[in-house]
């Protein structure tokens, strides 16, 4: 096969650099050759290319003569490999037709070479192939990290009732008189941690926790708590002790945009063989009670797997997050 000029533009018109013979058209390597010819081009690179996950090599092979099968080190010593259906077999700058000029079916030889090559032909084969980077972690890997670690995992629910589920994990309502939160407790973690602003209600009314299973509420009264706090006001400590009730009690809600935010930690929700308890505090914006902490357990071992925040009347508009703690 008669070699292929390549041309390039050098400012006002097409140039003709070659190859002007076929012996070598093209080198790659990293030193400058020795003996270059008339339109020689000379590629200042023996290595291969990178691209993503994957390596695209190229080969280049000068034929004895005769061959019809191309197979192992090449003109610069790298072994043939490529990826079936990926691979281009170029000879002497002119592209083969693969199924036709030849095979390239087994990754490593390229056979069925027709016409047979010539002496001082040259072939040259590029391919992309599959690469491994190595000290990588996968995405899979990454998540069992992640889920292994301690400290506090934000947790997403499966669904909510009368809220939104935010792409940072953040549950918002908006006028409601109850929001609930399934499937956050399980067993991966023993304990969690509540956080919520009420940032507007209604009416002044009282907010409270319920415990939750299969999206049912627990509300006999199987709640028992206490709360105490300080009177910004006369300074003094306010105490209560509540008797078993329908639900616990996480304070006062001012009407308007008096803001409430609370936390709340709840031990063991998810154990069926311990009791459900629940400890926290809470602040919002007013000239008497500026907050008060509280503690409460469930008289019950049940297994929960969802929890409701409900006003006694009115309506509230807020967030609410939940995390558990990994030991």
């Amino acid at each position: 096969m008669a070699a292929v000029p390549i041309y390039v533009w050098n400012g006002s018109a097409w140039q003709e650099t070659g190859p002007t013979i076929p012996a070598n058209p093209i080198k790659y390597q990293a030193s400058a050759p020795s003996s270059p010819s008339t339109g020689d081009i000379w590629v200042d690179s023996d290595g291969d290319v990178t691209t993503g996950s994957q390596q695209f090599q190229r080969f280049r092979f000068v034929a004895v003569g005769g061959e019809t099968t191309i197979s192992g080190a090449d003109a610069n010593g790298a072994v043939l490999a490529y990826t079936a259906g990926l691979e281009q077999v170029v000879l002497n700058g002119a592209v083969l037709v693969r199924g036709h000029d030849y095979l390239a079916t087994t990754g490593t030889t390229i056979t069925g070479l027709s016409p047979a090559l010539v002496a001082s032909d040259v072939l040259e084969v590029f391919s992309f192939i599959a690469f491994t980077v190595a000290n990588t972690y996968t995405q899979a890997q990454v998540d069992g990290l992640v889920s292994a670690a301690p400290g506090l995992k934000l947790i997403v629910p499966t669904s909510v009732d009368n809220g939104t589920i935010g792409a940072s994990g953040a549950v918002t309502f908006s006028a409601v008189s109850s929001i609930s939160l399934n499937d956050v407790f399980s067993a991966t973690y023993d304990s969690y941690l509540m956080i919520w602003s009420v940032d507007g209600s209604t009416t002044a009314t009282t907010l409270s926790w319920r415990a939750r299973v299969s999206s049912t509420d627990n509300s006999s009264s199987n709640y028992s708590f206490g709360n105490w706090g300080n009177n910004s006001e006369s300074g003094s400590i306010i105490f209560n002790q509540g008797t078993l009730t329908t639900s616990l009690d996480l304070g006062a809600v001012k009407s308007g945009s008096e803001v409430n935010q609370g936390q709340m930690f709840v031990h063991n929700p998810f154990s069926s063989s311990k009791r459900t308890q629940a400890n926290g505090s809470y602040v919002f914006t007013d000239t008497n009670y500026r907050g008060r902490n509280f503690a409460g357990s469930l008289s019950v071992t049940t297994s929960y797997t969802g929890f409701s925040m409900l006003v006694a009347s009115g309506t509230i508009t807020g967030t609410v997050r939940v995390y558990g703690y990994k030991n």
